[in-house]
């Protein structure tokens, strides 16, 4: 009786998430996810740093595009299937030359610019990421905010390389482009990321109470 008790306990303790349920709530929350990411997109983080040089005091500035925390976010938020559909509804409503809601504009010859495999990349982090994330532990929370990021940079890194060869580009230009899309972001995808997940974590568990 005891040991049953026990494994009862356990059992508690280590129950998975509820999936979140198709309804009208559900709905809500993928349309205002869709209107984060968009927002996203159009926002920038104005960043400075301080450097003393010689007595002078001069400062450093960096304006970072929360993009990428905003798809972990919604990963964490609302799972694989969930955040594999407001990936694919962003995806195509830029696609479509009514939508510019990518950085650049929008419409299909969107697939040419270099920053568009980070885009297709939301699509393989948001399943990477929100699976595990299933288990709930440190460790997995740890390595879906990495794994997924770098899911991305690498996708866009690979991507942009193909168009800038197609293009003839230099190898030095390819460099930079690479340097601004991903070397002088990943830290900060890393640190907003992290802080986005604390958040849909929360969140989530308020939102349990009215999605079931």
């Amino acid at each position: 009786m005891l040991n049953k008790r026990v494994r009862e306990g356990i059992r508690k303790i280590h129950k998975p998430e509820p999936k979140v349920r198709f309804c009208l709530g559900t709905l809500a929350i993928v349309a205002l996810c869709i209107f984060l990411l968009i927002a996203a997109t159009f926002t920038q983080i104005k960043i400075s740093f301080n450097i003393p040089d010689m007595g002078i005091s001069s400062y450093l500035k960096f304006e970072y595009i929360p993009q990428i925390p905003v798809v972990i976010f919604i990963a964490a938020l609302l799972g694989e299937y969930w955040g594999l559909v407001v990936i694919l509804i962003y995806i195509i409503m830029g696609l479509t030359p009514m939508f510019p809601i990518f950085a650049l504009g929008g419409g299909l010859s969107y697939v040419f610019q270099y920053n568009f495999g980070y885009i297709f990349g939301f699509l393989f982090a948001v399943l990477i990421a929100a699976k595990m994330m299933k288990k709930g532990k440190i460790l997995n929370l740890v390595s879906a905010v990495l794994l997924g990021i770098l899911t991305i940079h690498i996708i866009g890194i690979v991507y942009l390389t193909v168009i800038a060869l197609l293009r003839h580009d230099s190898f030095d230009f390819i460099g930079q482009v690479i340097y601004y899309q991903s070397i002088s972001k990943i830290l900060y995808d890393i640190v907003f990321s992290f802080i986005a997940v604390l958040i849909a974590k929360g969140l989530k568990k308020i939102l349990w109470i009215f999605l079931g």
